[in-house]
Order: C-alpha cells, then sequence, then structure tokens
C-alpha cells in the first residue's frame, strides 16, 4: 500500500511541465539567509530558495496559500484558491 506521502509525490509527478530542481548547496545557503532575514520556516525556505535560484522564466513565482511567502518581496506568490 502506497503512502499518503508517496501517493501525493507521485500525482505531482504526473503533472504536464512540472519540473524537480536540485537540493544544492548554493540553495541551502539562499534558504538560510532567507530563514534569518525573514523567520520564514525551513520547509519554507527551501522552497522560496529554490523558485529564486530556479524560476527565473516566470518572474520567480510560487503558488501557496502560505502566507510567509509573501513576507519575501523579490518572490511573486499566487494562491491557488484565488484563481
Amino acid at each position: 500500500m502506497m503512502s499518503v506521502v508517496s501517493r501525493d509525490i507521485a500525482s505531482f509527478k504526473s503533472i504536464r511541465n512540472l519540473g524537480e530542481v536540485p537540493l544544492t548547496s548554493e540553495t541551502l545557503i539562499l534558504a538560510s539567509k532567507l530563514r534569518n532575514k525573514y523567520g520564514i520556516t525551513y520547509f519554507d525556505s527551501l522552497h522560496a530558495a529554490s523558485a529564486l535560484l530556479y524560476d527565473r522564466v516566470i518572474n520567480r513565482v510560487i503558488i501557496s496559500i502560505d502566507k510567509a511567502y509573501r513576507k519575501i518581496p523579490s518572490l511573486k506568490v499566487i494562491d491557488p484558491t484565488e484563481l
């Protein structure tokens, strides 16, 4: 039986044109800076750092209902409930 997390990851992987980005030392360093500057959580900082480093095509966007990302001025937040 597949766990909920495994099922969710499989669901994300099935979305067309949705890629993955590497977890690099550059990502970890930027995530640490974002945590210190904006007081966001560890996982929020990883997602934000990834968006800032790798989403250069679409203006550094993150899709989330999490309000923490709104603290970061260089990150455009799209709330999926508003679409």
